[in-house]
């Protein structure tokens, strides 16, 4: 069971906590940073946890893919270390996890890098047994972002580049071609809206998070609200990445069966 971080908390079906979801650094010359992450355990059992931290990209359709530390240019993972690199958890109890930027050679070389730290189950026979399971063993991984940002200010630039309509079995699916092409990440909102051009009803359907790398070129797929009726319809896309940056709108006209 891999449980990735999504939101500020995120809790695994065995009953641990980690917090916060994501960890920012600013690449400040040779100084080394150290933040806090914070690690419960929920349950009833003694727990233990294993770090290591994995590159990552996301492919043509958004979707995370991995690779070992250090095999893609972007990578961050050998610029941390954690403290401590096994962590051992009573039952209720509460640890923190120092995760610290040391500064290299590397840091110099990009203008943002990224990885994922991850917080492994290593005990999970001894839980199997004391909890009396007899058939399935479930280990558990929560994966915390890591970004190092460049000092100096990156000029963000993304736009929206395609739209298309497809079906896949009745659904009908929106997806929405995103591309970041300037030299920061972005974190934004993408809005969809549906106005049928013979009622001329309006649906606004609710919004998409996208979270963008530089140079990242995905689509984002959407399902097509089901309360929608049969006809043509005039698809708008908005992608909102916040206040400094202006609204991405895009349209199409497509027939929804």
């Amino acid at each position: 069971m891999l449980c990735l971080i999504k939101n500020s908390l995120c809790q695994a079906q065995v009953g641990f906590q980690v917090s916060p979801a994501k960890l920012y650094f600013t690449q400040k010359g040779t100084a080394e940073q150290t933040t806090r992450l914070h690690v419960t355990n929920t349950m009833n059992v003694r727990l233990v946890l294993q770090t290591s931290c994995s590159d990552w990209r996301r492919d043509s359709m958004g979707t995370k893919t991995y690779s070992p530390a250090g095999s893609l240019g972007t990578s961050c993972c050998s610029q941390f270390k954690f403290t401590p690199s096994v962590i051992e958890l009573a039952p209720g109890e509460t640890r923190d996890v120092l995760v610290t930027l040391v500064a290299g050679p590397q840091a110099k070389a990009g203008p943002v890098r990224n990885g994922m730290l991850f917080l492994t189950q290593s005990n999970e026979q001894e839980m199997a047994r004391l909890q009396g399971a007899s058939q399935f063993v479930i280990k558990v991984q929560m994966g915390v972002h890591l970004y190092v940002l460049p000092e100096e200010g990156l000029q963000p630039d993304i736009a929206i580049t395609g739209m298309e309509t497809v079906k896949s079995g009745e659904q009908n699916l929106v997806k929405v071609q995103v591309h970041n092409r300037g030299g920061t990440l972005l974190e934004s909102q993408l809005r969809l809206e549906y106005l049928n051009l013979e009622t001329m009803e309006e649906v606004k359907a609710e919004a998409v998070p996208v979270n963008t790398l530089p140079k990242d070129d995905f689509k984002v797929t959407a399902s097509v609200p089901s309360k929608l009726s049969p006809g043509k319809y005039l698809i708008v896309a908005v992608l909102d990445s916040g206040p400094s940056q202006a609204l991405k709108v895009a349209e199409l006209e497509a027939v929804l069966k």
